[in-house]
């Protein structure tokens, strides 16, 4: 398919924050290259808008994590960094393999510089962030401009923004040391080839053992790029990235003897000998930007994707072999997955005035061709009995099953998407953006034998009043559409896509004299057409589901001088099911707490003798989660404290990170197989890296 197309002048003021002076990026989008550089951590722009327009006036709650609290966080990994976005509930590192992200009760997609990488599983989060220059989230569906693979996102956008080769030589190697036998060795290095390219390598090697015993962990990352300038309006960026990630897979602690005498929380619940999961991900992505005039430009780019774990598992499985006592019967399974996925996007943007409104404009197209090539391999005769309170595990996984079901499916999308942010007056803002989606689902192998194609549009509405300088008003309406995947169909039905619509109203603040930023937002998500158990035919689902999560959100940002930030977020979600056929009514979507929130500061010395000290601390809470549906356990409420201290002089960084400060036992939700599991808190664990820049 061809394709013509792109964007690129105007995605300059899509950045969230500018580049230093002393080292500006090679690429049109520009972003800041150090993290050190105080630049706070309130966002006023942000490339998930597809526009130039400023974050509050564009009628979506969208929020960013930016370099600089990155990094004076200490945070290594997504599923840290998540924690400081209302209504969020992050992955954990080890679920792995299949838990996705959720943002407002419903699973998120991850996305990569604005494209998608397989939305079915998680994967494609890196565990690693020595590559991530920001992290953008967008709340609630996401269809009208972005989507592929399986289609595009229904609950809400998860983007990982990496680093580009800047102008100036730059180079930081580090090391990061602390409990659970964690070493971390990682790198940045940016170089200069001339006066019109550059190149840059960001890399990590992770290894530690983990609170959960016999859990050990390896990680390689390596995200390679290179920018050049074509010209005077042309820039071509290539990026790579490669991670490799090897762990023993943990499958949960049952909910039912987390709290029973004699049962250790910290004990691995499977045969400690099982091999390591291991999860591998390719990819390459090249992006060409071209401005023709001041106010006409546009951007083509081409993905490469590959991926392919081999999950190994032992596990109890409840519905089959109920747990006595503290007695848990453990079976083991096997399951290896090829995905290989192609995707093509480009866009024209075009800026300029009709009367006296301005227009940013952005008509684009997707195409996106995902092949799955996965199998199961379940032994279903219990490779022993293991007792939760007994201190002992002998278990052995022994020989892998053998493969009892393939599954090979293809995946096409073919979409047309347009925006036109509009602003008319000085005051109000409108937005309206549509796309149109063509997905096609064929099951070569396994399946129902489904090979349909289904039309969808999703629209986007909303706009943004501007009360007073500094502080707007907005509302918004979106669809959104995906495949239904995996799908079981009565009598061999195929699946249809499911929906979700959404509405949300707020106020957004951005009073540059205060220094207070952020986004307090009302919202109501429907999800339709859910796979639910067929009442006829067992084994089997029809798609008569409904879900629904309403709520009201805050992110703020307040930072009244460049020593001092502080973060607040804070969620209170109501998520339930609405309708179904064998779950009741009313029963709370899985992992979602009814109210969350998370405070953190921070104080930096910026002059005088202790110059270069920063000094932070955060309290995150989150109240009690039903496991999973049909309702059965919930999980702990709980409270935990976080602090970090950093020091930078001349070009050496030293930065210590706590967690749990005070040590608080509690148990949280975890997704293993839809089962009532929990994962046992980590206890206070403190580390230190060190880094030098030349």
């Amino acid at each position: 398919m061809s394709i013509i197309l792109t964007l690129a002048a105007t995605l300059a003021a899509q950045a969230t924050e500018s580049a230093p002076e002393d080292n500006p990026s090679w690429t049109t989008d520009t972003i800041t290259v150090r993290g050190e550089s105080i630049t706070g951590y309130g966002a006023e722009t942000s490339g998930l808008s597809r526009s130039s327009a400023a974050l509050i006036d564009v009628p979506q709650s969208i929020q960013v994590l930016t370099p600089t609290l990155l990094r004076e966080q200490e945070l290594t990994t997504l599923t840290d960094a998540l924690a400081n976005i209302s209504g969020a509930v992050p992955a954990d590192t080890r679920e792995g393999v299949l838990a996705n992200p959720s943002l407002r009760g419903f699973e998120a997609e991850i996305f990569i510089d604005g494209l998608i990488a397989y939305a079915d599983t998680a994967v494609i989060d890196p565990s690693s962030l020595i590559a991530v220059e920001r992290i953008e989230v967008a709340k609630g569906p996401t269809s009208a401009l972005f989507g592929g693979g399986t289609g595009a996102p229904v609950g809400g956008l998860i983007n990982l923004v990496t680093k580009t080769p800047g102008q100036e030589a730059d180079y930081e190697i580090g090391v990061r040391l602390g409990s659970e036998e964690t070493v971390a060795l990682f790198a940045d290095l940016n170089q200069p080839l001339g006066d019109q390219a550059g190149v840059r390598l960001a890399a990590e090697h992770f290894s530690s053992a983990d609170y959960i015993d016999a859990v050990e962990t390896t990680r390689l990352t390596l995200n390679p790029s290179v920018a050049v300038s074509l010209g005077a309006n042309t820039d071509l960026v290539v990026r790579g990235l490669y991670n490799r990630i090897e762990q023993l897979e943990y499958s949960g602690l049952p909910a039912s003897v987390a709290n029973l005498p004699g049962v250790d929380p910290f004990q691995f619940t499977g045969a400690t000998d099982a091999p390591d999961t291991v999860i591998e991900n390719t990819m390459v992505t090249a992006e060409l930007t071209h401005a023709f005039s001041d106010t006409l430009s546009g951007q083509m780019r081409l993905r490469r994707y590959e991926s392919r774990f081999d999950e190994f598992a032992s596990f109890g499985f409840f519905a089959f072999f109920p747990i006595t006592g503290t007695q848990m019967p453990v079976i083991r399974g096997h399951l290896p997955v090829d995905v290989g996925e192609t995707t093509v996007d480009g866009a024209l943007s075009w800026s300029g005035l009709t009367g006296s409104i301005r227009h940013d404009v952005l008509i684009g197209a997707t195409y996106d061709a995902t092949d799955y090539d996965g199998a199961t391999a379940f032994d279903f005769t219990p490779i022993g009995v293991l007792d939760l309170a007994s201190g002992v595990n002998a278990l052995q996984f022994g020989a892998v099953p053998a493969i009892t079901r393939e599954i090979v499916s293809e995946y096409r999308t073919t979409a047309i998407y347009a925006q036109n942010q509009m602003q008319i007056g000085d005051r109000l803002s409108v937005l309206a953006s549509g796309r149109f989606s063509s997905y096609t689902l064929t099951e070569v192998v396994g399946g129902q034998g489904t090979d349909e194609t289904y039309d969808e549009f999703d629209p986007r509405l909303g706009a943004s009043l501007r009360v007073v300088d500094g502080l707007s008003v907005f509302a918004g309406w979106a669809t959104g559409s995906r495949l239904s995947l995996f799908f079981a169909g009565e009598n061999g039905a195929a699946p249809v896509p499911e929906t979700s619509e959404s509405i949300e109203a707020g106020v957004k603040f951005n009073h540059a004299a205060s220094g207070l930023s952020g986004t307090l937002a009302v919202f109501e998500i429907t999800r339709e057409n859910v796979p639910t158990a067929s009442p006829i035919v067992p084994f089997t689902q029809v798609q008569t589901g409904e879900q629904q999560s309403q709520g009201v959100e805050l992110d703020l940002v307040w930072e009244p001088s460049e020593q001092v930030s502080f973060l607040m977020s804070a969620a209170s979600i109501d998520a339930e099911v609405t309708r179904d056929n064998t779950i009741a009514v009313g029963d709370a979507l899985p992992r979602t707490p009814d109210l969350s929130m998370r405070i953190a500061g921070r104080y930096r010395v910026t002059d005088g003798r202790f110059a270069g000290l920063g000094v932070g601390a955060g309290v995150t809470h989150n109240g009690d989660a039903s496991l999973a549906l049909p309702n059965g356990a919930r999980s702990d409420s709980y409270t935990i404290a976080d602090a970090q201290v950093s020091f930078e002089r001349d070009n050496w960084r030293i930065g210590f990170d706590i967690e749990n400060l005070f040590d608080e036992d509690y148990f949280a939700p975890y997704q293993y197989l839809a089962q009532d599991v929990v994962r046992p808190g980590r206890p206070r664990s403190a580390w230190v890296s060190l880094s030098t820049r030349f």
